[in-house]
């Protein structure tokens, strides 16, 4: 992956618009290239000042009433006899389309019908915070591996804090780590993320915490006799590509 490509990854991540699999690539590239974490350092800040940079606005209170008052415009016509036509009168196929009034209350009352019916539907199938708001990659993977039929879950201690526990399915191929209360770093440091397999660990890329210092990030799901740990690295990773300090976790899948 080069870095324009991994500068529009780090953009959809900063907006947690990621795919599991596009989530998975972006830790693997930035693992791999820890000298990018200043782009994703920069699109976190760019995200946050977007989200705090446009002032909330409450949908108008008449909303609701001008799509009952559509409704309640409509044109009503007694209900039909059984076998009868349900098309009214003045819009029979019978009448004159070619008459002006006649055609264009017709197209009118059509439109309008359509229209509500449309509103309607959106807002019955769809919330509207649903198509305006993304969901997060991460919560949805959890979502799915706490319902798989072959979910498993470790709980490990963190050192001198709180605890974590890592989520993961065969079927599925993923796991995801959440990690409640990490401890307190400084600011030229991050928490980094790795998988030890035969006694070997490898970086998975920084752990991100929120002002809580919890976080949940989609990982890699260790393999038997292997574990995901957490160590207290520079800011943006190791340089070595090596831990320099002892873990603060270790969680395995065993």
């Amino acid at each position: 992956m080069n870095e324009q490509d991994f500068r529009a990854l780090s953009a959809l991540h900063a907006l947690h618009a990621l795919s599991p699999d596009e989530e998975r690539d972006f830790s693997a590239a930035l693992a791999a290239h820890p000298q990018w974490q200043a782009i994703v350092d920069e699109d976190l800040a760019t995200a946050a000042a977007l989200g705090t940079g446009i002032p909330a606005v409450a949908p108008p209170a008449t909303a609701r009433r001008s799509i009952l008052d559509a409704i309640e415009q409509l044109p009503q016509f007694d209900a039909p006899a059984f076998g009868a036509s349900a098309v009214p009168a003045e819009l029979d196929q019978n009448d004159d389309d070619s008459t002006p009034a006649i055609a264009g209350r017709r197209r009118g009352w059509l439109a309008l019908a359509a229209s509500v019916a449309v509103l309607l539907a959106v807002s019955l199938s769809f919330p509207l915070a649903s198509l305006l708001t993304p969901q997060d990659p991460v919560t949805v993977a959890l979502a799915q591996l706490e319902s798989a039929p072959d979910a498993h879950s470790s709980t490990a201690d963190i050192v001198g804090a709180g605890e974590a526990t890592l989520h993961w399915s065969p079927s599925l191929g993923q796991a995801v780590l959440v990690a409640d209360g990490l401890p307190e770093i400084h600011q030229d440091q991050d928490y980094e993320l790795w998988v030890i397999r035969n006694g070997e660990p490898s970086s998975l890329g920084v752990l991100h915490a929120d002002s809580n210092r919890n976080a949940q990030t989609l990982t890699e799901m260790p393999g038997a006799g292997e574990a995901l740990a957490v160590t207290i690295e520079q800011h943006g990773g190791s340089p070595s590509g090596a831990p320099t300090s002892d873990p603060i976790l270790v969680v395995s899948a065993a």
